[in-house]
């Protein structure tokens, strides 16, 4: 069963508070395009992450067409520039995938890919999935002045455990350069199989505070 928005057309909320429901689809999508794409074989772990971020995109498309209710509501774009300030005279950040729910350019849902493992020599993965992925929301060179933006871990070494180990370590390390103001946690609130996890931080020059869901996907 796949999950389609409901029929109140939610795209008509406003701004970029986020609904819930659009959060609950993106990640339905993006675990069903996962799973064809480990299926099809497009991927393995000496790949570059964006041909990763590539080939989950291209899937993750194909599975949005495929649901009726879903095709014309959504978009999904990939490698798009951001802007930290509308006054920017050109883009700062070229996000992975970008979910586009509405006619203004401001409202979408960010997802933010790199590579991680717990393993050496690529330990250090998880430095750069913080300093390089959520740092990047925090600052606002992604999403500024969003609620909710998502990090997707791509684990070349099949050890997911160990790698969340490994990533709450570099989050504690550089909370101060995160502005981290939750710690990790269990996100159960948007209805998949697949453990979803969140941080919250203070996002550069907002009031309210930045959720970051992290969801890990196995590349064999």
């Amino acid at each position: 069963m796949t999950i389609e928005f409901d029929d109140k057309n939610i795209i008509q909320y406003s701004a970029v508070y986020l609904p819930r429901d659009i959060i609950a689809v993106v990640f339905d999508i993006t675990i069903t395009a996962w799973s064809k794409v480990i299926a099809n074989k497009e991927i393995n772990i000496n790949c570059y992450e964006p041909i990763i971020a590539g080939c989950l995109s291209k899937a993750m498309k194909q599975e949005k067409n495929s649901r009726p209710k879903l095709k014309n509501k959504i978009r999904i774009e990939e490698e798009v520039g951001t802007r930290a300030s509308p006054n920017s005279a050109k883009a700062e950040g070229r996000i992975d995938i970008k979910i586009i729910y509405s006619y203004n350019e401001n409202e979408y849902f960010g997802m933010e890919c790199k590579k991680i493992s717990s393993t050496k020599p690529d330990r250090d993965l998880a430095t750069k999935y913080v300093l390089e992925g959520v740092k990047r929301f925090v600052v606002g060179t992604y999403s500024i002045g969003h609620d909710y933006a998502a990090m997707l871990g791509f684990v070349i070494d099949g050890k997911v455990p160990e790698c969340i180990d490994l990533i709450c370590d570099r989050l504690n390390k550089y909370r101060n350069d995160i502005s981290l103001k939750e710690d990790w946690i269990d996100e159960t609130g948007f209805g998949t199989k697949q453990n979803i996890y969140r941080t919250r931080h203070l996002q550069d020059g907002q009031n309210d505070l930045m959720t970051i869901l992290h969801l890990f996907l196995v590349v064999n």
